[in-house]
């Protein structure tokens, strides 16, 4: 056959999500290559193929945003999923080298399911992102959805919290429920909401019976799926919840190392000579991740509307100094006594 038509073939059974045919055409092309002595890239096809190096075709439908229609609140009728894929990957995110190692054996371990059921094993497929906000925990997520090529499906709790009593519940069950049909990176982004601590003196029964629900549910899926949850405030998590995941992460304030490597990732779209980033990375101590993009795009916003190309020392240290005012004013209205009169407005 005409490599053009095996090319077709081949794009014709990803598009439909047609394993069968997809691997019959890759195959078909891989013989191609040996008939033409192309031996060392026929066993890298013939490896990543039958390796699992690339994650095989989801099972369900899940490709170029054709899934199955979202479940909904009962009584707003909002969607409880919202469903995107995210063509990131490892360098669209900056991480210490301890949870990059870790992320990236969870990955390797999805990729390779097949492998490891061969065995008797399955992948890590429940992770706990904690730590406080602006850290990398929602992009992470994200980078993950990329990396192992499935859409990543955001539980909106904004839907699922219902005044109906019991229909909290129930609207997790549609969830999981949902999830069961295919291969997905499901994020519950604010777990803390869903997942408090029983034992607190002030909350009710509701809250009790939903985190009943919550670890019943967990305990029962057996989705291909890998679930992240996330939180700022791991303080507040029910005691029977840290043993359901595979593992916790802890996503710290970046160091000086990782701070100047921000810096350096997000002026990347600009030019600029002579700035010490290592000087600014060490004003910036208290700074997370998300405060280092907004100092970097503020900075490259301010040289744009100059017009000119290239940002100066004097142009970081201004946004700089706006980040640690802005700081302030945040730190000084958490210590002032009228800042809880402010909140009850």
């Amino acid at each position: 056959m005409a490599r053009g038509e095996i090319i077709r073939k081949l794009f014709q059974s990803f598009s439909h999500n047609e394993r069968e045919g997809f691997y019959a055409a890759a195959m078909e092309l891989i013989q191609e290559e040996k008939s033409k002595n192309h031996n060392l890239l026929a066993r890298d096809l013939e490896r990543i193929l039958k390796n699992g190096y690339s994650k095989a075709l989801p099972a369900s439908n899940t490709l170029y945003g054709n899934y199955p229609e979202e479940p909904k609140d009962r009584e707003t009728g909002l969607s409880l999923i919202d469903v995107k894929l995210f063509s990131l990957s490892w360098d669209d995110v900056i991480l210490s080298k301890d949870n990059l190692e870790i992320l990236q054996r969870v990955a390797l371990e999805n990729r390779k399911q097949e492998i490891l059921e061969a065995y008797g094993l399955r992948p890590k497929s429940k992770l706990l992102f904690c730590g406080p906000p602006g850290c990398g925990k929602t992009l992470t997520s994200k980078v993950l959805s990329g990396v192992l090529g499935i859409p990543l499906a955001y539980i909106n709790l904004t839907a699922v919290f219902s005044s109906y009593l019991g229909e909290t519940a129930t609207n997790l069950k549609k969830i999981f429920d949902y999830v069961e049909n295919g291969e997905w990176v499901v994020l519950f982004d604010e777990f803390d909401a869903i997942a408090r601590d029983r034992n607190t003196l002030n909350e009710h029964g509701e809250v009790k019976r939903l985190v009943n629900s919550l670890l019943q549910l967990i305990d029962a899926s057996s989705s291909n799926s890998l679930f992240i949850a996330a939180t700022n405030h791991e303080s507040l998590l029910d005691n029977a919840i840290w043993r359901r995941f595979d593992e916790i992460i802890f996503f710290a304030k970046p160091d000086l190392k990782l701070r100047k490597k921000l810096l350096k990732c997000y002026l990347s779209r600009i030019r600029y000579s002579g700035i010490n980033l290592g000087d600014f990375a060490a004003e910036l101590e208290e700074a997370t991740g998300a405060d280092i993009e907004r100092i970097c795009i503020d900075t490259i916003k301010t040289v744009i509307l100059r017009g000119d190309q290239e940002l100066t020392h004097a142009d970081l240290t201004a946004a700089v100094e706006r980040y640690l005012e802005r700081s302030r004013i945040i730190v000084s209205s958490g210590e002032s006594p009228e800042a809880g009169a402010c909140e009850s407005v």
